[in-house]
């Protein structure tokens, strides 16, 4: 593992990998920084706006943390601060980290950010694009899924899970499938690793009900019950 760097200015504290970032510069985190650049590649819409970057030959993600719920109604971006390593950005950059070393299919985490002010912080993370790759929702959206391709969906939550990753917001969006078939998870904010236990089925459940809920939005959607019980199968067969 490349231990990360850290640079501090002007209220800003970031970490960096230094291999996939030699020339780091807080700028990193600043979107007219790299419409300056003619950087931008495209944007995602959520909560906020997430940023494609390419940088050289590298491909990027640029995203801002944001609050949900009624807090965020009113403090849309802010966070109480409790320790550099307790962060959103730095806890995410620090166990993708860990997963990367494992292993595990999840991007590089290029760089961290928080910026204070006082008890307050926001953060940002840039992190790895996986090239060619589309989430489950496009997927589906487009041509139903072979029963082996939920197998390894199926197979690929299982190794996680036994590596006790918690992924907190495990939805369909959040699985990827690249151009060479292989199966990646993204969005690791507010991830940990933890001991075997119920969270593994409420995680499960989590994706079962993202399906369907895509299902009812999508006149289109080509996912069947009889997909689910094939990623079922193979997740308890591998573990």
């Amino acid at each position: 593992m490349t231990a990360p760097r850290i640079v501090k200015s002007a209220g800003q504290i970031c970490c960096f990998d230094p291999l996939l970032a030699p020339d780091f510069t807080p700028d990193y985190f600043s979107a007219d920084y790299w419409q300056q650049q003619n950087a931008i590649t495209g944007q995602s819409h959520g909560r906020g706006i997430t940023w494609f970057l390419q940088h050289e030959s590298a491909h990027w993600v640029l995203r801002h943390y944001w609050r949900g719920g009624l807090i965020g109604r009113h403090i849309p971006d802010q966070f109480c601060y409790t320790g550099l390593r307790c962060t959103r950005s730095f806890a995410e950059f620090s166990l993708l980290q860990k997963l990367v070393d494992d292993e595990l299919p999840v991007p590089r985490p290029v760089a961290a950010r928080i910026v204070r002010h006082g008890w307050r912080y926001q953060a940002d993370i840039l992190i790895e694009r996986i090239p060619n790759a589309e989430d489950l929702v496009q997927l589906l959206k487009r041509e139903p899924l072979p029963r082996e391709t939920w197998q390894q969906i199926g197979q690929v939550l299982a190794q996680f899970h036994q590596a006790g990753v918690y992924h907190s917001d495990l939805n369909a969006h959040n699985i990827l499938r690249d151009n060479d078939g292989k199966i990646w998870l993204i969005d690791f904010d507010k991830g940990a690793i933890r001991h075997p236990g119920r969270w593994q089925a409420k995680n499960l459940a989590r994706l079962l009900r993202s399906l369907q809920k895509e299902s009812a939005l999508h006149p289109l959607f080509h996912w069947q019950m009889d997909d689910w019980q094939h990623l079922l199968v193979a997740y308890q067969a591998y573990r």
